[in-house]
C-alpha cells in the first residue's frame, strides 16, 4: 500500500493504535467522546481554513476575491481535513474526559493553536498537545492515563517501526 501524502500513514497508524488500545488493552472508551473529538476537529479546520487562510494572500487593495477563489478555498479546506483528523486520534489516544463537552474544548482549541501560534506559516506547537494541556487547564473533567499500554515490549516496536515509517515519508 502506498499512500501520496505521509499524512495518509500518520492517520493509518494512529487509528490502528486506536483500536489496539481499545481490543488489546481494555481501554473503555466512550464513541461518542471520540466522535465528539473527531467532529470538533474537523469542524474547527474547515471553519478556519476556509474563513482565515484564504485572507491571507490577499492585500487591502483586493476588495473582491478572484473568480473561482471561493472555491480554491474549499478545496484548500477539504485538503486540510488530514491533519484535523490527526490531531482528532491524537485526542482519542490520548485524552480521557467523561463529558464530550470536554473533548469538544480540546478538539476545537487544539485546531485553533494551528491558526494563532505561527513562525513563518507554520504552527510550531503541536496541536494536539495543546489541546490536551487546555483541557487540563479549564475543566475538571479531563485527565491522561500514561501508563495505558502497560509493559509489553512488542507495543514499543510497534510504536517505534511504525513512527520510523513515517519520518522515511516525510
Amino acid at each position: 500500500m502506498k499512500f501520496p501524502d505521509a499524512r495518509d500513514y500518520q492517520i493509518l497508524f494512529l487509528a490502528l493504535f486506536l483500536f489496539l488500545g481499545i481490543s488489546t488493552r481494555d481501554w473503555t472508551l466512550r464513541w461518542d467522546v471520540m466522535s465528539v473529538a473527531v467532529a470538533s476537529c474537523c469542524t474547527t479546520q474547515l471553519l478556519l481554513s476556509f474563513f482565515i487562510s484564504g485572507d491571507r494572500h490577499r492585500t487591502p487593495a483586493d476588495s473582491t476575491p478572484p473568480v473561482g477563489a471561493q472555491r480554491d478555498r474549499l478545496v484548500r479546506s477539504l485538503g486540510s481535513l488530514r491533519s484535523a483528523l490527526i490531531t482528532a486520534l491524537g485526542l482519542c489516544l490520548l485524552l480521557r474526559a467523561n463529558e464530550p463537552t470536554t473533548m469538544a474544548i480540546a478538539g476545537c482549541l487544539a485546531i485553533a493553536s494551528k491558526f494563532l501560534f505561527r513562525i513563518r506559516g507554520k504552527h510550531f506547537f503541536n496541536p494536539a498537545n495543546f489541546g490536551i494541556i487546555a483541557a487540563l487547564l479549564l475543566t475538571s473533567d479531563a485527565w491522561v492515563s500514561p501508563g495505558q499500554w502497560g509493559t509489553d515490549w512488542w507495543y514499543l516496536l510497534l510504536f517505534a517501526g511504525t513512527g520510523g515509517m513515517v519520518l522515511q515519508k516525510v
